[in-house]
């Protein structure tokens, strides 16, 4: 770990390298603060264009031959211009997004200082409003419209959460203390090797860890997400925990329970499916020599929307995470983010996520459907056993809520509810390359052929159409021949 980790193995680690590396630079001493102010800059951009967490300025170590002399430069105690401490004007001359530390080392009766940078995030850092590149061993200004300047912003914009550190500095066998790799193996359906050094491999083929520069490991933010033994215990994660509420009655006033699942998704999901069938039972039914428990919602919809729920939330968000309420009458299931795809498109839109590489870990696991089918996937098992539909609200300042509701008769049911199932029937039809009609409409309803049940059913289908949210397929067809598709198509 962190606290355990010998600095000096990171500086043996580092002379290694040739003197033309991009992201590294060796100082003897102090070269004022301006140049540190420019190579904080460059080196930031320079990891950033090359794929490195972290960029290094390493004081002590001579340039050309790297030998270890040692150096007189003390961080906490050197001047800037207007004789203000060091780092307190380089803070003030950086942009935002520049994060560094200073490291001071001590060994052999020699005095070494590294300067740990982080690649840039979301746009070049900046010194005194310029930004600056390392070419070869050199630091020189990032020119404005260059081909390097066009490259690195498209690295920037395509740089993601989940590639992040979680965990610096971990030793291979600390691994499994900190990730379940019985449970990244079984849910891949694979074998277990029985030495770490495989199991580093493995894990680092889908960029679940890193090997960092001093030869240890960081597990990423994707990793612990995925397969961690507790995400609350990094700064970056302690909000994303899957957190399940059971409330009494339809409102939030009375807390029945409250459960945290404080693993990775890869690990809880079931679990978490589990409990809420179990916190919505409404019996259980005789199958063969065995009791099964009879839920309320459709386990398949459940399912579906539990792992949307994960999977399409913005991981950047620092002040929630995902949530599912369970009330007597519905369950709500909450994300940060907006939804990227128009919530009346999500049927039958290509799919979209934010979280790629998540979202592909959980499809391999057979966690999650592959190619956006979750929601159609819900609408269908609603629509099954005569339920209401799924219903989505999302905006940037709430996140996105989808709430299921309980079993519900088409007499029961409000107008806006029918609408809203018939609008997402239309769009299930569409995508199976059908369309619908009076007759489908009453079935996904439960509802019989009786005359009653076929003029309500027209009436319904009459309302929508004037909304706009479905029309006729083809204007001229006979009464008895009509179909309908959604509005849009």
């Amino acid at each position: 770990m962190a606290a355990n980790s010998d600095p000096m193995e990171l500086i043996f680690s580092l002379v290694g390298f040739p003197d033309e590396t991009e992201w590294i630079e060796f100082k003897e001493n102090f070269n004022g603060a301006d140049e540190i102010g420019e190579d904080i800059s460059a080196l930031a951009n320079a990891a950033a264009d090359h794929g490195r967490d972290f960029a290094y300025k390493i004081w002590g170590v001579r340039d050309g031959d790297h030998a270890l002399i040692g150096t007189e430069f003390r961080p906490l105690n050197a001047k800037a211009h207007g004789n203000q401490d060091l780092q307190i004007w380089l803070q003030t001359m950086l942009t935002s997004n520049a994060n560094y530390e200073f490291i001071e080392i001590e060994h052999n009766e020699l005095r070494f200082v590294v300067l740990k940078i982080c690649a840039a995030v979301n746009q070049p850092v900046r010194f005194k409003q310029i930004a600056y590149i390392r070419v070869g061993s050199s630091t020189t200004k990032l020119k404005p419209g260059s081909t390097r300047e066009v490259e690195l912003w498209r690295k920037l914009q395509n740089s993601d959460f989940e590639s992040r550190a979680a965990v610096e500095d971990v030793l291979l066998d600390e691994l499994p203390e900190l990730l379940s790799i019985d449970g990244y193996y079984s849910l891949n359906g694979m074998r277990r090797p029985s030495g770490l050094d495989e199991v580093a491999k493995d894990l680092a083929g889908q960029s679940l860890v890193k090997l960092q520069d001093n030869g240890r490991f960081s597990i990423t933010n994707l990793g612990m997400l995925l397969i961690g033994k507790s995400m609350s215990s990094c700064r970056a994660l302690r909000k994303r925990p899957l957190r399940i509420v059971r409330y009494k009655g339809n409102g939030n006033f009375e807390i029945v329970d409250d459960r945290i699942f404080d693993s990775g998704y890869a690990l809880v999901l079931q679990d978490a499916l589990d409990f809420i069938s179990s916190m919505t039972a409404t019996g259980e039914a005789v199958e063969g020599a065995f009791r099964k428990a009879q839920g309320a919602y459709p386990r398949r919809a459940v399912r579906e929307l539990l792992s949307n729920m994960v999977t399409h939330q913005d991981l950047t968000v620092t002040d929630s995470g995902p949530m599912v309420g369970i009330y007597d009458n519905r369950i709500e299931f909450n994300n940060p983010g907006a939804s990227l795809v128009p919530v009346e498109r999500v049927l039958n839109a290509q799919p979209r996520t934010r979280n790629t590489e998540l979202a592909k870990c959980l499809r391999l696991m057979d966690l999650c459907e592959e190619g956006g089918t979750g929601w159609d996937l819900a609408v269908a098992a609603c629509e099954a056993d005569h339920l209401p539909a799924p219903r989505m609200d999302s905006s940037e300042e709430t996140g996105t809520k989808v709430t299921l509701y309980r079993d519900s008769a088409y007499s029961r049911m409000t107008k806006q509810e029918r609408c809203d199932a018939t609008y997402w029937h239309a769009c299930l039809k569409y995508a199976q390359g059908e369309s619908m009609n009076n007759r489908s409409l009453r079935e996904r309803f439960g509802l019989g052929g009786e005359r009653k049940n076929t003029l309500a059913i027209s009436r319904l289908i009459r309302d929508c159409c004037n909304e706009g949210i479905i029309r006729e397929e083809d204007e001229e067809a006979g009464s008895r021949y009509k179909a309908y598709v959604p509005g849009w198509a």
